[in-house]
């Protein structure tokens, strides 16, 4: 039976944690930054992946599973039991507060959804588990390693294997087996599997645009962002993610590292959706943009709109953010050849959109957008309106013609997957490129 550890090891699980959050090995270890050794019985051991999605260092939930746990996930986060009638533990995403059977205790950082699965603070495993459960975790600084002390966890050890499917926010995530491997879901990834990001523009503190009628730019894209989710959703060969599902704040310069992980090895597409605005409530229509040097006055307009979070924020920290460098966008596009892929995907949502958008097709344009700098794959800004235009911010704000969007961005997407080079990332799209 297990039962709650001794207090006395804190210090050096604390140790620990800040030395495998603040980089580095400590001394005498070889382990790298990205993993975590965990060993067990008759000198067996196997490694956690260790990822910064948000800058600190986390678990995906999976890991729980390697660990022994039973472990439940749902909208609002994640439940798991420690072996036969051990703790039962309670994570809420986005607050570092969680439940040990009937005691609350507060993580430096908090939980959340990220790569496919819910991220879990490092800290849960090296400096809680040992101090909340001593008779089944102990961890040593000096080789930065965690040990099951119970055989009973370990895998192979376990009278039962699991598999547990959940769906958090329309993205569905698979906990794998108890050892850890989910042989099925590897080899699906590798049948020339592609990933498509959807990234709602704004959110949290930052409204975007506001129209006259009270309807907010973040509010209609994170709907348009919901709908597209679940119409790609059912394609077996596109994995699907969101940089945001929920009224969350998300920094530009987050945004496209996310992304690129997410997408990995494979193919990916990019698609970050807004609303416009103009000066002249008169203006109306629809435009796609991608990643280059503004040429035309509405292009560096929309450019500095949609920038402005960022300005906001170095205000808000004495100037201390990076600033936008076109100079860097032009190398990466030179470096990376996405801006031919990006302007072909572009081309192909104008089309789409124009059968179901009642305002005129605006064409494809182009600027330095900060949330696609670092987006490496073929990416594109989606304005589907002008939320000043009277009429069409009520046409944005219903439901049924933000279906209707999402719908006609899925079709934009399957067309240019079908003559994206599929599998192999970068180097493959750029040999793409040059039989163009």
């Amino acid at each position: 039976m297990i039962t709650h550890g001794s207090r006395g090891s804190s210090v050096l699980g604390i140790l620990a944690l800040l030395a495998m959050t603040l980089g580095g090995p400590a001394p005498g270890s070889a382990q790298t930054d990205d993993s975590l050794v965990v060993h067990g019985p008759d000198d067996a051991s196997l490694s956690l992946p260790v990822g910064r999605l948000r800058g600190y260092s986390t678990v995906p939930h999976e890991a729980l599973l390697q660990l022994g746990w039973a472990v439940e996930v749902d909208p609002s986060g994640l439940r798991a039991q420690l072996g036969r009638g051990g703790p039962l533990v309670e994570f809420s995403l986005d607050s570092p507060l969680f439940r040990w059977d009937d005691q609350l205790f507060q993580m430096v950082s908090e939980p959340f959804s990220g790569g496919g699965s819910i991220q879990i603070p490092l800290q849960f495993v090296a400096d809680f588990l040992p101090i909340l459960a001593g008779e089944a975790y102990s961890f040593s600084p000096d080789e930065r390693a965690l040990e099951v002390l119970d055989a009973s966890l370990w895998p192979g050890n376990r009278d039962e294997t699991r598999r547990l499917e959940a769906t958090r926010g329309g993205i569905a995530i698979q906990s794998g087996f108890a050892d850890g491997s989910d042989p099925d879901r590897e080899e699906a990834r590798d049948l020339q599997e592609r990933v498509v990001v959807i990234d709602p523009g704004h959110g949290g503190s930052d409204p975007g645009a506001t129209g006259s009628g009270g309807r907010r730019e973040k509010d209609i894209a994170l709907a348009i962002g919901r709908y597209l989710e679940a119409e790609l959703r059912g394609d077996e060969d596109i994995e699907v993610y969101m940089t945001r599902d929920r009224d969350s704040w998300i920094d530009l310069w987050e945004r496209g590292p996310r992304a690129t992980e997410w997408k990995g090895s494979h193919s990916g597409v990019f698609i970050s959706i807004h609303a416009n605005s103009s000066p002249s409530s008169a203006i109306r229509g629809f435009e796609t943009y991608f990643l280059s040097e503004a040429r035309t006055e509405h292009e560096r307009r929309v450019e500095a709109i949609e920038n402005a979070p960022l300005l906001r924020q170095a205000d808000s920290n004495d100037g201390d953010v990076e600033v936008l460098d076109l100079t860097f966008i032009q190398r990466d596009l030179e470096k990376f050849n996405h801006g031919h892929w990006s302007n072909l995907l572009a081309e192909g949502i104008q089309a789409e959109i124009e059968d179901v958008h009642p305002g005129p097709n605006r064409g494809v344009k182009q600027a330095g957008f900060a949330v696609l700098t670092n987006v490496l794959m073929p990416a594109v800004l989606v304005e589907v309106g002008f939320i000043s235009n009277r009429a069409e911010e009520r046409i944005l704000s219903q439901g049924e013609f933000q279906r209707e969007i999402a719908v006609a961005l899925a079709q934009g997407v399957r067309g240019f997957l079908e003559r994206y080079p599929p599998g192999q990332g970068s180097t493959v799209q750029d040999e793409g490129l040059r039989k163009e």
